[in-house]
């Protein structure tokens, strides 16, 4: 689990390497853009126009790495990292955001929230926000965090979320990416789930030209269930590169990942996920399934699936599928007077829709396929 909020900086992040090409956890993936060693942190952020609020949900608008506007009782702000721990691959980035972070929210919950971040992001260098989410004594949250870009700078985020999750608890977390096509974009989420609590934590990835996604769920007590979903529409020039560890380390606990990558162009995705089941934690039941939609034959999709189960009496699977847009589909709609881009469109939303409604929530899917539809509008 990630370090308390009182941790220093991390003496060893100077001890530490950059990603190489050898490493495992880097496997496709193009390990030179996470060299982050010519950045330094970013200047003050500058406004822009915000989307409309949600309705019932408290609002807080961070500019690079200033709260500007917004204030709720649960939530304070906090001048240092956390300490995130990459499990994943990424060690020496871990460290940057534990030595280098001066924009954290502490939120924590006993009752209801609801509860939407928007982080506007200008301005070339390093912005580095982090959250703690605690969710106590049966209470119900709902965080929405929105990354969008003022301007058109090269701007690198490099984020951690940390949602810990008590007993009976329930969680929803949606992301949305939408930052420049000139930045990047390196997030660890980390989840830890108590007895019978429930999450939902999904992303819709949109924008930055590379994305380095590192979840890491851990399932700890029994009856607890944990939802991952993740929609990416990369086009030319954009890589997004996902990993994932589902840890099962109680009995009678439930996983279920679903990411759907829809990829134009020249576009690139990785997934490489792991399901670790500890011994003793028997009766788990846990899935992971990542399914590829090429719309040209020039895209690049990897999938890694992967299962370690140490306990008997479990259910576990895993699959990837990678398929393009049939012509049957295509034809289809063509023959009802819809034009071929607008067919495929169409056809690919479609595909990006069965995630997104696994949120179980209006507002929250009405949010994603906004953002959905404006990336649609513009990918060839």
């Amino acid at each position: 689990m990630s370090a308390t909020f009182a941790s220093p900086a991390l003496k060893e992040f100077d001890t530490l390497n950059w990603p190489v090409r050898t490493e495992e956890n880097w496997r496709f993936g193009s390990w030179k853009e996470a060299n982050l060693s010519s950045l330094k942190p970013i200047g003050e952020g500058q406004p822009a126009p915000l989307p409309e609020p949600l309705d019932g949900f408290t609002r807080l608008v961070i500019q690079n790495n200033t709260l500007v506007s917004g204030e709720c009782p649960a939530v304070s702000v906090v001048d240092q990292s956390f300490g995130p721990i990459s499990r994943l691959g990424s060690p020496k980035l871990a460290a940057l955001h534990a030595a280098q972070s001066k924009m954290g929210l502490d939120v924590r919950c006993r009752e209801d929230l609801s509860l939407e971040v928007i982080y506007l992001i200008s301005g070339e260098g390093l912005c580095l926000p982090g959250m703690v989410i605690e969710a106590e004594n049966g209470a119900k949250v709902r965080v929405v965090q929105r990354f969008l870009s003022t301007d058109d700078a090269p701007a690198t985020v490099v984020t951690a979320t940390d949602i810990r999750i008590g007993a009976q608890s329930q969680v929803t977390c949606l992301v949305t990416q939408e930052l420049n096509p000139q930045s990047k974009l390196i997030r660890f989420a980390d989840s830890t789930l108590q007895e019978s609590a429930k999450s939902k934590l999904a992303v819709v990835h949109t924008g930055a030209k590379w994305v380095r996604e590192e979840t890491y769920s851990t399932v700890d007590g029994s009856e607890a269930s944990s939802e991952i979903l993740s929609v990416t529409l990369p086009t030319t020039g954009q890589e997004y590169d996902q990993r994932t560890l589902q840890h099962h380390g109680a009995r009678n606990t439930h996983s279920d990942l679903l990411f759907k990558n829809t990829l134009f162009g020249k576009a690139r995705t990785i997934f490489s996920g792991l399901i670790f089941v500890d011994e003793g934690a028997h009766g788990t039941d846990a899935y992971q399934t990542c399914r590829n939609l090429m719309m040209t034959d020039q895209g690049e999709a990897h999938s890694m699936p992967g299962l370690e189960i140490n306990a008997d009496d479990v259910k576990c699977s895993h699959g990837s599928t990678t398929a393009r847009v049939s012509d049957e589909e295509i034809f289809y709609l063509m023959a009802r007077g819809i034009s071929p881009r607008n067919a495929r469109s169409l056809v690919a939303r479609g595909f990006s829709v069965e995630v997104i409604e696994r949120l179980e929530d209006d507002q929250l899917e009405a949010l994603a396929l906004e953002v959905v539809d404006r990336k649609f509008a513009i990918a060839d």
